[in-house]
């Protein structure tokens, strides 16, 4: 069976100087305009008296880009179709807040404001709303699209002998491509991007076709989540995760101490920022580069794998489960495991969170109700059985769940 798969492959890009001209450029009018349609949005909202709830976006009045160009010539030096990327990416935001977020929760930081200057929040203070863009926050990207030509030859944008072709930019940029594209791919979109230490990165979206065939799911395998271990699977293992984040918090926390002494703005400043920055690119770094290995290791061994689908942003408010569980990265693992499993024609099935997986007994299916977070183990006070791991326990029961969702 033909499938069609989209995926993005990410490189570093060499440009010339006027080529980094041309991206700061870019960089800059995406900006300028996604802050105008969310100064748009603000004027709005005020204007009909909004405090919390639905936003209708088809009410908002957004200006076209190609109006915009008529306000701020400077914004035809840059590709059109960056500027119709970011009002699109504005549109999504809305349609994030209205679909993910409660649309009444104020941040952290305005009810910290209410409390010690007594200023109370506005509707700019949501969960979710969309805000400015600044420059002082590494906010460097633009995204262009791919076209058809005549011929129907997608050539607006190519990737030939390391060196890469996007619209507007009449000079080839240089690519370190460390491995291949697909056979016969197509490039959809691309979306060029500095660091912080202003090094050039493009990710590619492309789409191509592959032979899928179902794979017969004769292994399975039920993962729970657990806070210290990052899981425990359903055959007794345990994933005995490296706390990267735990392990470089004593420097991270110097660095960052030199930084708040520092004076804002200042060279001395800039020089410790970056510092810090290195240290936490680090850890990002080594956290992804463990789930891909973790999880390309399980999607070869299985042929289906099944877990919990746990709200982890409501657990990350917890005050005792946030840091560990941010240093976890575990629905990061969630989706590198279904896309992995899915190319190769094996499934990913979810559970969902209300199931009793750590309460239920796996040897008679009664729910032991009373059952408390502190308790590791336990004995069943229907059949009596010593349930010695509450962790490999729930992955059982995950697995045996999932089975019953398998479609083949």
């Amino acid at each position: 069976m033909e499938t069609i798969i989209n995926k993005g492959y990410q490189f570093k890009i060499v440009p010339t100087e006027l080529q980094k001209e041309f991206f700061l450029k870019s960089f800059g009018c995406a900006r300028k305009l996604y802050n105008h349609y969310v100064d748009t949005l603000y004027t709005y909202l005020d204007s009909i008296g909004y405090e919390n709830g639905f936003i209708k976006a088809k009410e908002i009045p957004l200006d076209s880009p190609a109006f915009m160009k008529k306000v701020f010539p400077y914004l035809k030096e840059v590709d059109s179709l960056a500027l119709c990327n970011v009002q699109i990416h504005f549109k999504n935001a809305i349609k994030k807040f209205n679909d993910e977020y409660d649309k009444k929760s104020y941040t952290k930081r305005s009810l910290k404001r209410k409390c010690t200057l007594s200023i109370e929040p506005t509707f700019r203070d949501l969960k979710g709303m969309p805000r400015f863009k600044s420059r002082k926050n590494n906010d460097f990207s633009y995204t262009t699209n791919n076209q058809a030509g005549k011929e129907n030859d997608w050539h607006y944008i190519r990737l030939e002998n390391g060196m890469l072709t996007i619209p507007k930019l009449k000079t080839s940029i240089k690519v370190k491509q460390h491995r291949p594209l697909p056979k016969d791919a197509i490039i959809k979109n691309a979306t060029i991007r500095m660091d912080y230490r202003g090094n050039f990165h493009v990710s590619l979206c492309v789409e191509y076709t592959i032979d899928m065939k179902p794979t017969p799911s004769k292994k399975c395998l039920g993962l729970d989540y657990a806070q210290q271990d990052f899981y425990a699977d359903s055959e007794g293992r345990k994933a005995n995760y490296p706390h990267y984040y735990q392990k470089a918090e004593e420097k991270l926390v110097k660095e960052q101490r030199k930084l708040s002494r520092r004076v804002f703005g200042s060279n001395r400043w800039k020089k410790q920022k970056v510092k810090v920055q290195k240290l936490q690119l680090k850890v990002a770094n080594q956290r992804k580069d463990w789930l891909h290995k973790t999880s390309y290791r399980l999607a070869q061994e299985y042929d289906a794998i099944m877990v919990e689908d746990i709200d982890l942003r409501a657990m990350s408010q917890g005050l005792k489960l946030a840091k560990n569980l941010q240093d976890n990265g575990f629905g990061m693992f969630r989706n590198f495991l279904k896309y992995k499993l899915e190319e190769q024609g094996k499934q990913f099935i979810k559970i969902d969170k209300w199931y009793p997986s750590s309460k239920t007994c796996r040897f008679c299916g009664k729910v032991h109700e009373e059952l408390k977070l502190t308790d590791r183990s336990w004995f069943c006070p229907h059949c009596g059985t010593e349930i010695a791991d509450r962790d490999h326990n729930a992955a059982i029961n995950i697995r045996e769940a999932g089975s019953a969702l398998l479609a083949w």
